[in-house]
């Protein structure tokens, strides 16, 4: 199916400017989840758990987006994707970080999770996608591991960091594409994953819908 139009099922703009790197611009319309309600991952502490949870969450933002669209828009791909932080807790399992709270306690999550989770550690930034052709709802899934090591010594640097108020709105608390960098020392994996939407997941994806790279 030749497709005329592909609907972006996501309010950040990181996630359009890495599609818009495959995908012409023109091509591409944002129409977010009319609900901005999402599952948690309280209580989760095995990878499978959140695994399962997280490309739940990616599927029914989706099938939201879906729920939008007329049967005009029947040549239409839609793509959501959802973003953690996934890092070592004491207790040997796993401990999921979205985005810090919006209220004036950010800046402590923040510093916490950069000294006890991060500092001289590795941790998981995993992306789960949800690629659906609109009428025959013909769907591709997947989720995107990469590690992240950050440097031993991140204090020095914390305090100007959290003054940038980078942190904000960012899964995990900082942002590999921007300031963040700072503290990163390597990355195994895709790095546009940790940025939000793995581009070499979605350059497989894409021609399975007939539709041709940018």
């Amino acid at each position: 199916m030749n497709h005329s139009r592909f609907i972006l099922g996501s309010r950040s703009p990181r996630r359009r400017e890495l599609l818009e790197m495959l995908v012409s611009p023109e091509l591409i319309d944002v129409r977010p989840p009319r609900s901005s309600d999402e599952l948690g991952f309280e209580g989760l502490k095995s990878w499978l758990d959140i695994a399962q949870r997280l490309q739940r969450i990616a599927r029914e933002k989706n099938n939201d987006v879906l729920s939008q669209l007329s049967a005009s828009n029947n040549s239409q791909l839609v793509l959501t994707a959802d973003t953690v932080i996934v890092a070592n807790d004491s207790d040997g399992g796993y401990r999921v970080l979205g985005q810090p709270p919006h209220d004036d306690l950010w800046r402590d999550v923040v510093r916490g999770w950069f000294r006890d989770l991060y500092a001289g550690r590795s941790h998981i930034a995993a992306t789960s996608i949800c690629l659906t052709e609109f009428g025959s709802g013909r769907r591709l899934e997947r989720i995107v591991q990469s590690h992240v090591w950050f440097r031993d010594d991140v204090e020095p640097l914390l305090d100007w960091y959290l003054a940038t108020q980078e942190p904000c709105g960012k899964a995990g608390g900082y942002a590999l594409q921007g300031l963040g960098s700072v503290f990163v020392t390597r990355v195994e994996g895709s790095i546009t994953n940790v940025v939000g939407l793995p581009l070499e997941t979605l350059v497989e994806f894409l021609p399975q819908f007939g539709w041709p790279l940018k």
